[in-house]
């Protein structure tokens, strides 16, 4: 059958009906179907069921992701994510230190990702960093060593204050297999 005889009314129809997995599989069959599927996938992730069902679990402390935009290019779907405050980490030295994050959907665990403090970060500097899954998902961050407060003058300093971060996270992307999957 000809796709091109069918109304694009009728063809959104049906693709409305079909599970994300299925969208998704039709996607790759035809281009004369491909960007109605690419149209419907948009839909359904940034404004429909699919929008905020992400949300990302960094050193205790929950925040979520709401779907900005698909690319149907690279197959990814971005997301922002909303943190009221960055979280604050502490560490008594100066070393290498991992903080770990999990990617959540639905408030169940989906995979790990695990961002890497370097050594020899000086105070006040932000740096930017990337952590990337096992599903080749990837979580943006802007990593700040906070400036110590000064130490009363008259106090008697018993051990060194301890050094502080903060990591605010950004952006996430997923590819669009690994959410079809789910």
């Amino acid at each position: 059958m000809d796709i091109s005889i069918l109304p694009p009314e009728i063809i959104c129809c049906v693709l409305e009906q079909l599970p994300l997995a299925d969208l998704v599989r039709a996607e790759r069959t035809c281009r004369m179907i491909q960007a109605f599927c690419h149209s419907e996938i948009q839909r359904r992730i940034t404004s429909g069921p699919l929008k905020d069902d992400w949300g990302v679990l960094v050193h205790l402390d929950q925040a979520t992701a709401t779907a900005t935009h698909f690319d149907a290019v690279t197959k990814k779907v971005t997301f922002t994510i909303s943190m009221p405050q960055p979280v604050q980490i502490k560490t008594m030295f100066d070393h290498r230190r991992q903080i770990q994050c999990s990617l959540l959907r639905r408030n169940r665990y989906c995979e790990d990702f695990v961002f890497t403090v370097e050594k020899g970060m000086t105070e006040g500097s932000t740096v930017n960093v990337t952590a990337e899954g096992a599903a080749l998902c990837e979580i943006d961050a802007a990593l700040t060593r906070l400036v110590k407060a000064p130490s009363p003058p008259n106090k008697k300093i018993i051990a060194p204050s301890p050094n502080l971060y903060s990591l605010q996270l950004t952006q996430l992307q997923i590819p669009l297999s690994a959410i079809a999957a789910q």
